[in-house]
């Protein structure tokens, strides 16, 4: 049987169709996955700055105990009771 031009135009319609909605589809997914990694890309940053001001706040606390313990070892060395601490609270020496 014969294809008329009216059919040929009928398939080209719905393939047009079809197309459209594939286009739809594939930029509502484009969207989607640009967002999802704008998210991530977001989440990931947060992290990071609060895992440094974390680091930070960690390596000030180590650094203020460190001037701590050098004071303290000053201090009873100074006073001249080093005998009197005992051996597992001295200061081991490098």
């Amino acid at each position: 049987m014969p294809i008329g031009i009216k059919d040929l135009k009928d398939e080209f319609s719905k393939m047009n169709s079809n197309l459209e909605e594939l286009t739809k589809e594939i930029n509502d997914t484009k969207i989607t996955i640009r967002d999802s990694l704008k998210l991530t890309s977001d989440t990931l940053k947060e992290m990071t700055n609060e895992f440094t001001k974390a680091l930070k706040d960690v390596m000030i606390r180590m650094s203020d105990m460190s001037v701590q313990m050098n004071v303290r070892d000053s201090i009873i060395s100074s006073l001249g009771i080093e005998s009197l601490i005992p051996d597992f609270l001295k200061k081991k020496k490098s």
